[in-house]
């Protein structure tokens, strides 16, 4: 049983497959790889629409223009306290997000118990009729899928919110490494600007990716009931190796591939203008 406080095996959140890869995964059809994905052009063409095209030229133009900084040298150590901090606050984030997931059925989390989940199943029609719920059996989903969403929902949104505040913060630090640096810290944020709307849409289909697996597991799990099926065989259903176990860890791995991607951009980032940033 997934009790509250118990653990999980898990790789850390900062070294976890990549978001791609977790997408995929959430296909109900395995996808194969795209080719073009080696080519760092093709996939920054490929996150940008016309606006961001024009914004991105826009952005460059102005970076070509910009007259030489005469700020005085960072003084020593500026870049490993940059980098430092950059790596507190992500690894404070990913130890956040595993307490979280460490114990997913605490109160704070809303989700259902075993009881909440038969009840549901009893009141959408799915237990007595479940060879033919259909119909009775996407409501359940629907309903019992809610808490669970909410759940991917928040830890999602306080990804992109901290790892956002947190490029905001830097970006003084950044910029005061050096010329280069500032060159590329203002670079970093015309690209993020110009493929921020196809960024987001594609993190925006992570949730409904899981709730469409949450929906494929609860069939298999409903179909695999005996036909007196009572508290005991839905309170299985939460052990790590059991359905909704797994839709948990799947869910976890959801949200590791998430904060990877985003502390992996932020990360590059720093150590990008460190090197920008040393003399020559």
């Amino acid at each position: 049983m997934l009790h509250p406080g118990a653990g999980s095996s898990r790789r850390g959140p900062l070294t976890s497959r990549p978001l791609a890869t977790a997408v995929s995964a959430l296909a109900e059809e395995p996808r194969a790889p795209l080719a073009e994905l080696s080519d760092p052009a093709a996939v920054l063409a490929g996150l940008m629409d016309l606006h961001g095209s024009v914004s991105l030229a826009r952005e460059l133009s102005q970076l070509d223009r910009a007259a030489p900084s005469s700020a005085p040298p960072p003084a020593a150590g500026a870049r490993a306290e940059v980098r430092a901090l950059a790596a507190d606050r992500l690894g404070e984030l990913a130890e956040a997000l595993d307490h979280v997931f460490a114990a997913p059925f605490h109160r704070r989390n809303k989700l259902p118990d075993a009881g909440a989940v038969l009840a549901t199943l009893e009141q959408t029609g799915v237990l007595p009729a479940r060879s033919r719920a259909g119909r009775a059996l996407a409501h359940a989903a629907g309903q019992l899928w809610g808490p669970f969403g909410e759940l991917a929902d928040r830890v999602l949104g306080r990804i992109r919110l901290e790892t956002r505040a947190l490029r905001e913060e830097l970006a003084p630090s950044l910029r005061a490494l050096g010329p280069g640096a500032a060159r590329l810290e203002r670079l970093d944020a015309a690209i993020s600007a110009a493929t921020q709307k196809r960024r987001e849409r594609a993190l925006a289909e992570l949730v409904p990716g899981l709730a469409r697996a949450f929906a494929r597991g609860l069939r298999g799990a409903v179909a695999a009931l005996p036909e007196e099926a009572g508290i005991e065989e839905i309170a299985g259903w939460f052990g790590q190796d059991r359905w909704l176990g797994r839709e948990l860890q799947r869910m976890e791995l959801v949200v590791q591939a998430a904060l990877a991607h985003e502390a992996g951009r932020l990360l590059a980032l720093v150590d990008g203008a460190a090197a920008a940033g040393e003399p020559a």
